[in-house]
Protein backbone atom coordinates (compact mmCIF):
# COMPACT_ATOMS: atom_id res chain seq x y z
CA UNK A 1 0.00 0.00 0.00
CA UNK A 2 1.74 2.98 -0.94
CA UNK A 3 0.00 6.65 0.29
CA UNK A 4 2.56 8.70 -0.69
CA UNK A 5 0.83 8.01 -4.60
CA UNK A 6 -2.64 8.49 -6.10
CA UNK A 7 -4.46 5.13 -5.90
CA UNK A 8 -5.41 3.98 -9.47
CA UNK A 9 -8.99 2.45 -7.85
CA UNK A 10 -10.35 4.69 -5.36
CA UNK A 11 -9.61 3.64 -2.07
CA UNK A 12 -13.70 3.60 -0.91
CA UNK A 13 -13.64 0.83 -3.79
CA UNK A 14 -10.82 -1.32 -2.77
CA UNK A 15 -10.36 -4.66 -0.95
CA UNK A 16 -7.63 -2.88 1.16
CA UNK A 17 -9.90 0.01 2.67
CA UNK A 18 -9.66 -1.02 6.31
CA UNK A 19 -5.91 -1.45 6.38
CA UNK A 20 -5.89 2.36 4.48
CA UNK A 21 -8.10 3.39 7.54
CA UNK A 22 -6.00 2.23 9.77
CA UNK A 23 -3.17 3.38 7.82
CA UNK A 24 -4.01 7.18 7.61
CA UNK A 25 -5.25 6.97 11.53
CA UNK A 26 -8.96 7.68 10.41
CA UNK A 27 -11.35 8.82 13.30
CA UNK A 28 -14.96 7.51 14.55
CA UNK A 29 -16.59 9.64 11.96
CA UNK A 30 -14.38 9.31 9.02
CA UNK A 31 -13.93 5.63 9.75
CA UNK A 32 -18.13 5.15 9.52
CA UNK A 33 -18.59 7.41 6.30
CA UNK A 34 -15.74 5.36 4.34
CA UNK A 35 -17.24 2.13 5.82
CA UNK A 36 -20.71 2.82 4.66
CA UNK A 37 -19.45 4.48 1.66
CA UNK A 38 -17.65 1.26 0.42
CA UNK A 39 -20.08 -1.35 1.97
CA UNK A 40 -23.64 0.23 0.63
CA UNK A 41 -22.62 2.80 -2.26
CA UNK A 42 -23.78 5.53 -0.61
CA UNK A 43 -23.45 7.55 3.37
CA UNK A 44 -24.63 10.65 4.96
CA UNK A 45 -22.43 13.60 5.71
CA UNK A 46 -24.26 16.16 8.02
CA UNK A 47 -23.20 19.46 7.35
CA UNK A 48 -23.45 21.62 10.36
CA UNK A 49 -25.29 24.74 11.20
CA UNK A 50 -23.40 26.61 8.18
CA UNK A 51 -24.61 23.66 5.80
CA UNK A 52 -27.83 24.41 7.37
CA UNK A 53 -27.43 28.49 6.57
CA UNK A 54 -26.46 27.81 3.39
CA UNK A 55 -29.26 25.20 2.06
CA UNK A 56 -31.33 28.57 3.50
CA UNK A 57 -29.29 30.65 0.91
CA UNK A 58 -29.46 28.48 -1.71
CA UNK A 59 -33.31 28.09 -1.66
CA UNK A 60 -33.97 32.08 -1.59
CA UNK A 61 -31.27 32.71 -4.19
CA UNK A 62 -32.65 29.93 -7.11
CA UNK A 63 -36.72 30.55 -6.34
CA UNK A 64 -36.67 32.68 -9.42
CA UNK A 65 -35.28 30.62 -11.79
CA UNK A 66 -37.76 28.07 -11.08
CA UNK A 67 -40.60 29.94 -13.46
CA UNK A 68 -43.35 28.09 -14.76
CA UNK A 69 -42.53 24.57 -15.66
CA UNK A 70 -39.04 24.72 -15.07
CA UNK A 71 -38.15 21.34 -12.92
CA UNK A 72 -34.41 21.37 -13.00
CA UNK A 73 -32.08 23.97 -12.93
CA UNK A 74 -28.24 23.58 -14.38
CA UNK A 75 -25.20 25.01 -12.68
CA UNK A 76 -27.14 27.42 -10.84
CA UNK A 77 -23.69 28.11 -8.89
CA UNK A 78 -22.76 30.47 -12.12
CA UNK A 79 -25.38 32.83 -10.06
CA UNK A 80 -25.64 31.46 -7.05
CA UNK A 81 -23.00 32.59 -4.70
CA UNK A 82 -24.50 29.94 -2.08
CA UNK A 83 -24.88 26.60 -4.55
CA UNK A 84 -21.02 27.41 -5.08
CA UNK A 85 -19.96 27.85 -1.64
CA UNK A 86 -22.45 24.39 -0.43
CA UNK A 87 -20.70 22.57 -2.88
CA UNK A 88 -17.33 23.53 -1.82
CA UNK A 89 -18.23 23.14 1.92
CA UNK A 90 -14.67 21.69 3.84
CA UNK A 91 -16.61 18.57 5.20
CA UNK A 92 -17.61 17.35 1.45
CA UNK A 93 -13.90 18.25 0.37
CA UNK A 94 -12.22 16.36 3.35
CA UNK A 95 -14.43 13.24 3.48
CA UNK A 96 -14.08 12.92 -0.60
CA UNK A 97 -10.24 13.11 -0.32
CA UNK A 98 -10.28 10.23 2.37
CA UNK A 99 -12.38 8.18 0.61
CA UNK A 100 -11.17 8.47 -2.77
CA UNK A 101 -8.00 9.34 -2.45
CA UNK A 102 -7.31 12.15 -4.69
CA UNK A 103 -8.45 15.58 -4.23
CA UNK A 104 -11.75 16.08 -5.78
CA UNK A 105 -13.27 19.23 -7.53
CA UNK A 106 -17.40 19.97 -8.17
CA UNK A 107 -18.02 20.24 -11.84
CA UNK A 108 -21.44 20.95 -11.99
CA UNK A 109 -24.77 21.42 -10.05
CA UNK A 110 -28.91 20.44 -10.75
CA UNK A 111 -31.25 22.29 -8.64
CA UNK A 112 -34.95 20.81 -8.01
CA UNK A 113 -37.82 22.16 -6.36
CA UNK A 114 -39.69 19.28 -6.57
CA UNK A 115 -39.16 15.45 -7.10
CA UNK A 116 -37.40 14.32 -10.02
CA UNK A 117 -38.81 11.17 -10.43
CA UNK A 118 -35.84 9.51 -12.64
CA UNK A 119 -35.87 6.08 -13.58
CA UNK A 120 -33.47 4.00 -12.15
CA UNK A 121 -29.83 4.62 -13.44
CA UNK A 122 -26.11 4.83 -12.40
CA UNK A 123 -23.91 8.20 -13.14
CA UNK A 124 -21.59 5.88 -14.79
CA UNK A 125 -23.50 6.23 -18.01
CA UNK A 126 -23.65 9.96 -17.84
CA UNK A 127 -20.73 11.36 -16.56
CA UNK A 128 -17.21 8.65 -16.22
CA UNK A 129 -13.21 8.65 -16.15
CA UNK A 130 -10.28 6.74 -16.55
CA UNK A 131 -9.01 5.50 -14.25
CA UNK A 132 -12.39 4.63 -13.61
CA UNK A 133 -14.58 5.42 -10.49
CA UNK A 134 -13.50 8.60 -9.90
CA UNK A 135 -16.47 10.05 -9.70
CA UNK A 136 -19.43 10.50 -7.64
CA UNK A 137 -23.08 12.79 -6.68
CA UNK A 138 -23.64 14.66 -3.38
CA UNK A 139 -27.37 15.21 -2.50
CA UNK A 140 -28.37 17.94 -0.42
CA UNK A 141 -31.35 18.39 1.47
CA UNK A 142 -32.58 21.89 1.18
CA UNK A 143 -35.51 21.08 2.96
CA UNK A 144 -36.88 18.06 5.56
CA UNK A 145 -37.61 15.58 2.88
CA UNK A 146 -41.28 13.68 2.80
CA UNK A 147 -42.32 10.56 1.88
CA UNK A 148 -44.78 11.68 -0.49
CA UNK A 149 -43.23 14.35 -2.53
CA UNK A 150 -40.75 11.95 -4.58
CA UNK A 151 -37.83 11.04 -2.44
CA UNK A 152 -34.84 10.02 -3.60
CA UNK A 153 -34.13 6.61 -3.69
CA UNK A 154 -31.19 4.14 -4.30
CA UNK A 155 -30.09 0.58 -4.02
CA UNK A 156 -27.77 -0.51 -1.35
CA UNK A 157 -24.45 -2.23 -2.87
CA UNK A 158 -25.59 -1.91 -6.47
CA UNK A 159 -22.27 0.07 -7.33
CA UNK A 160 -20.39 -3.59 -6.84
CA UNK A 161 -21.97 -4.70 -10.11
CA UNK A 162 -20.50 -3.82 -13.52
CA UNK A 163 -20.82 -0.60 -15.02
CA UNK A 164 -23.54 -0.97 -17.83
CA UNK A 165 -22.35 1.00 -20.53
CA UNK A 166 -24.24 1.77 -23.87
CA UNK A 167 -22.67 -1.58 -25.45
CA UNK A 168 -23.90 -3.59 -22.66
CA UNK A 169 -27.27 -2.11 -23.04
CA UNK A 170 -28.01 -3.17 -26.64
CA UNK A 171 -26.08 -0.48 -29.10
CA UNK A 172 -23.41 -2.73 -30.56
CA UNK A 173 -21.92 -1.91 -33.82
CA UNK A 174 -22.43 1.90 -33.74
CA UNK A 175 -22.00 4.85 -31.81
CA UNK A 176 -24.66 5.75 -28.86
CA UNK A 177 -27.46 8.33 -29.74
CA UNK A 178 -29.19 10.50 -27.46
CA UNK A 179 -32.60 8.31 -27.94
CA UNK A 180 -30.34 5.05 -26.72
CA UNK A 181 -30.61 6.25 -23.44
CA UNK A 182 -34.48 5.57 -22.73
CA UNK A 183 -34.90 3.39 -25.79
CA UNK A 184 -32.05 0.74 -24.16
CA UNK A 185 -30.13 1.49 -21.03
CA UNK A 186 -33.24 2.41 -18.69
CA UNK A 187 -34.76 -0.93 -19.40
CA UNK A 188 -31.35 -3.04 -19.53
CA UNK A 189 -30.33 -1.34 -16.27
CA UNK A 190 -33.81 -1.90 -14.44
CA UNK A 191 -33.57 -5.62 -15.48
CA UNK A 192 -30.09 -5.75 -13.17
CA UNK A 193 -31.70 -4.30 -9.78
CA UNK A 194 -31.89 -7.20 -7.38
CA UNK A 195 -32.52 -5.42 -3.85
CA UNK A 196 -34.68 -3.35 -3.14
CA UNK A 197 -34.65 0.34 -2.77
CA UNK A 198 -34.30 2.26 -0.47
CA UNK A 199 -35.43 6.11 0.03
CA UNK A 200 -33.23 8.56 1.17
CA UNK A 201 -35.49 10.32 3.90
CA UNK A 202 -32.84 13.50 4.71
CA UNK A 203 -33.47 16.64 7.11
CA UNK A 204 -32.55 19.74 5.92
CA UNK A 205 -28.12 19.97 6.49
CA UNK A 206 -27.93 16.46 5.48
CA UNK A 207 -25.93 15.22 2.40
CA UNK A 208 -26.16 12.21 1.00
CA UNK A 209 -23.35 11.00 -1.08
CA UNK A 210 -23.49 8.27 -4.02
CA UNK A 211 -20.37 6.65 -5.61
CA UNK A 212 -20.47 6.98 -9.60
CA UNK A 213 -21.97 3.36 -9.53
CA UNK A 214 -24.67 2.91 -7.70
CA UNK A 215 -28.71 2.82 -8.65
CA UNK A 216 -30.78 5.94 -7.57
CA UNK A 217 -33.21 8.22 -9.31
CA UNK A 218 -36.31 9.71 -7.78
CA UNK A 219 -39.52 7.84 -6.30
CA UNK A 220 -42.99 8.97 -7.63
CA UNK A 221 -44.74 12.07 -5.80
CA UNK A 222 -47.66 10.82 -4.31
CA UNK A 223 -48.76 14.59 -2.72
CA UNK A 224 -49.68 17.21 -5.30
CA UNK A 225 -47.87 20.61 -5.01
CA UNK A 226 -45.28 18.73 -2.28
CA UNK A 227 -41.90 20.14 -2.75
CA UNK A 228 -38.64 18.79 -2.45
CA UNK A 229 -36.13 21.19 -2.87
CA UNK A 230 -32.62 19.88 -3.18
CA UNK A 231 -29.23 20.00 -5.21
CA UNK A 232 -27.62 17.57 -6.64
CA UNK A 233 -23.58 18.23 -6.80
CA UNK A 234 -21.36 16.19 -9.40
CA UNK A 235 -17.29 15.99 -8.32
CA UNK A 236 -14.46 14.13 -10.00
CA UNK A 237 -11.53 13.88 -9.15
CA UNK A 238 -7.53 15.26 -10.01
CA UNK A 239 -5.60 13.75 -12.73
CA UNK A 240 -8.22 11.67 -14.59
CA UNK A 241 -9.65 11.27 -17.99
CA UNK A 242 -12.94 12.91 -18.27
CA UNK A 243 -15.64 12.00 -20.67
CA UNK A 244 -19.07 11.60 -21.50
CA UNK A 245 -19.92 7.70 -21.99
CA UNK A 246 -23.36 8.36 -23.82
CA UNK A 247 -21.13 9.38 -26.75
CA UNK A 248 -18.00 7.38 -26.29
CA UNK A 249 -16.77 3.96 -27.09
CA UNK A 250 -14.30 2.73 -24.25
CA UNK A 251 -13.67 -0.43 -25.87
CA UNK A 252 -12.31 0.63 -29.07
CA UNK A 253 -10.10 3.83 -27.23
CA UNK A 254 -12.96 6.32 -28.87
CA UNK A 255 -13.77 8.80 -25.94
CA UNK A 256 -15.83 11.97 -25.94
CA UNK A 257 -14.05 13.79 -23.73
CA UNK A 258 -14.77 16.67 -21.12
CA UNK A 259 -13.71 19.63 -20.29
CA UNK A 260 -15.07 20.14 -16.50
CA UNK A 261 -15.49 23.53 -15.00
CA UNK A 262 -13.93 23.74 -11.00
CA UNK A 263 -16.77 25.62 -9.36
CA UNK A 264 -14.42 26.27 -6.89
CA UNK A 265 -11.76 28.19 -9.03
CA UNK A 266 -14.39 28.87 -11.75
CA UNK A 267 -11.62 27.58 -14.76
CA UNK A 268 -11.47 24.25 -15.66
CA UNK A 269 -10.22 21.13 -15.07
CA UNK A 270 -7.88 20.04 -18.26
CA UNK A 271 -8.13 16.32 -18.55
CA UNK A 272 -5.12 13.96 -17.86
CA UNK A 273 -4.04 10.57 -19.03
CA UNK A 274 -1.26 9.10 -16.81
CA UNK A 275 -0.22 12.43 -15.68
CA UNK A 276 -0.08 14.49 -18.95
CA UNK A 277 -2.96 16.19 -20.73
CA UNK A 278 -5.02 14.92 -23.05
CA UNK A 279 -5.37 16.74 -26.18
CA UNK A 280 -8.94 17.68 -26.92
CA UNK A 281 -10.76 18.65 -29.88
CA UNK A 282 -11.46 22.54 -30.35
CA UNK A 283 -14.63 21.73 -30.60
CA UNK A 284 -14.61 20.49 -27.11
CA UNK A 285 -13.19 24.10 -26.02
CA UNK A 286 -15.24 25.99 -27.77
CA UNK A 287 -18.34 23.84 -26.08
CA UNK A 288 -17.39 24.50 -22.88
CA UNK A 289 -16.92 28.19 -23.32
CA UNK A 290 -20.34 28.43 -24.95
CA UNK A 291 -22.15 26.81 -21.84
CA UNK A 292 -20.30 29.01 -19.51
CA UNK A 293 -21.46 31.60 -21.59
CA UNK A 294 -24.99 30.62 -21.97
CA UNK A 295 -25.73 29.76 -18.39
CA UNK A 296 -24.43 32.42 -17.16
CA UNK A 297 -26.89 34.58 -18.72
CA UNK A 298 -30.06 32.23 -18.70
CA UNK A 299 -30.83 29.67 -16.64
CA UNK A 300 -32.93 26.57 -18.19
Amino acid sequence: MRLDQQPSTPWVESDQVEAYLDAVGADAAQRRFVTDLHRDGVAVIDLGPEGRALCDEVTAQTARFFTLGVRRVQDAWRRSPAARALSNLPVIDNMLTLAYGRRPFAFQTLNFVIGSEQSAHADAVHFHCEPQRFMCGVWFALEDVAADAGPLFYHLGSHKRPVLGMREAGVVGRAPEDQDYETFYVPAFARTLAVPRTLAMLKKGQALVWTANVAHGGSRIVRQGATRRSMVTHYYFENCLYYTPMRSEPERGRYDLRLPANLKTGLWVWPRREGRRAPLPLRTVKSALMQAVRRSVHIT
